[in-house]
């Protein structure tokens, strides 16, 4: 059985804190640069989390991932014009 996930962003501000973000959930990807860290954990214990990580010291901001809010069901366009392909592309001089 699938467990629903859901994707925070956590802005810390120090990379060495990022050891203590794993006993939270699943950290997909760290940005050394922007230091931010993409933390994956389950939809169910979100809330709990998110009120447990605002009182740490090291976080400065959490934000929730847009993920599941985009359509990934990708079709494909049909053609329905005399020029298709790379002809369309270029206008008559």
């Amino acid at each position: 059985m699938k467990t629903e996930r859901i994707g925070l962003v956590v802005w810390i501000t120090h990379l060495k804190y990022i050891r203590y973000l794993r006993r939270y959930g699943h950290v997909h990807y760290i940005s050394d640069r922007m230091r931010y860290v993409m933390l994956y954990c389950d939809a169910v214990n979100e809330e709990e989390i998110r009120q447990e990580l605002k009182k740490a010291k090291y976080v400065k901001r959490i934000d929730k991932s847009h993920l599941q809010e985009l359509k990934t069901s990708y079709e494909k366009k049909k053609n329905t014009g005399k020029n298709s392909g790379k002809e369309s592309a270029y206008l008559p001089l």
